[in-house]
C-alpha cells in the first residue's frame, strides 16, 4: 500500500511539475517577445502558444494542488454538519466531483484524439496541431479525478481526506514540508 501511495504521489507532483513548466513556459515566451522587439524580432505563434500554455498550467497542477490544500474550498453547509451526516456529505460531494472530472477528462481526451485524427491545426498564424495542448488538458483533469477517487477511498475507508489533513496544518509548516 505504501508503494501505492508513493506512485499516487509521484504521480500527482509530475502534474504540478508540468504545470510549473507550463507557467515558466508563459513567461519566456513573453520575454522572447519583449526581447524580440528591441531587436526588430516578431515571434510568430507566440499567441497561441501562450494560450496552450495557460492551458496547461491551469489544469495539470489540480490534482497536487488538491492533495496540498491549495483549493479554495467553501464550507458553508458542510462545516456546520457533524458526524454520519457530514461523512455522507463530503463522499458525496468526492464522488460527484469526481464524476465530473473524470467525465471531463474523457470528453477532452476524445477532442484530442479527433484532433489526432483529423489533424487539426490552430487557427492563428501558425498551424500548430491541437492535440499536444488538448492532450495535456485531459491528463490534468484525469489526474485531478484520480486525486478526487484517491480521497474518496481514503474517505470511505476512514481515514482523513488530504483536503482536510492539509487544512489542519498550519500555513508555517506547509511551507517547511515543501522546502
Amino acid at each position: 500500500m505504501a508503494a501505492l501511495r508513493r506512485g499516487l504521489d509521484l504521480l500527482y507532483l509530475a502534474g504540478g511539475v508540468a504545470g510549473a513548466l507550463a507557467l515558466a513556459g508563459i513567461g519566456a515566451i513573453i520575454a522572447a517577445q519583449v526581447i524580440g522587439r528591441q531587436f526588430g524580432l516578431n515571434f510568430v505563434g507566440a499567441d497561441d502558444l501562450t494560450a496552450f500554455a495557460v492551458a496547461g498550467s491551469a489544469l495539470l497542477p489540480l490534482a497536487y494542488t488538491f492533495r496540498h490544500g491549495a483549493h479554495i474550498r467553501v464550507d458553508l453547509i458542510i462545516g456546520h454538519v457533524r458526524g454520519r451526516a457530514r461523512f455522507a456529505m463530503e463522499a458525496l460531494a468526492l464522488a460527484t466531483t469526481a464524476a465530473l472530472c473524470g467525465f471531463l477528462a474523457y470528453a477532452m481526451a476524445d477532442l484530442a484524439y479527433d484532433s489526432w485524427q483529423f489533424e487539426d491545426v490552430a487557427q492563428g498564424t501558425v498551424p500548430w496541431l491541437l492535440w499536444y495542448p488538448q492532450s495535456a488538458c485531459a491528463a490534468g483533469c484525469a489526474l485531478f479525478a484520480l486525486a478526487l477517487v484517491d480521497d474518496l477511498v481514503v474517505h470511505l475507508a476512514g481515514g482523513t481526506p488530504s483536503y482536510r489533513r492539509a487544512a489542519e496544518v498550519s500555513p508555517v509548516q506547509r511551507a517547511m514540508e515543501e522546502l
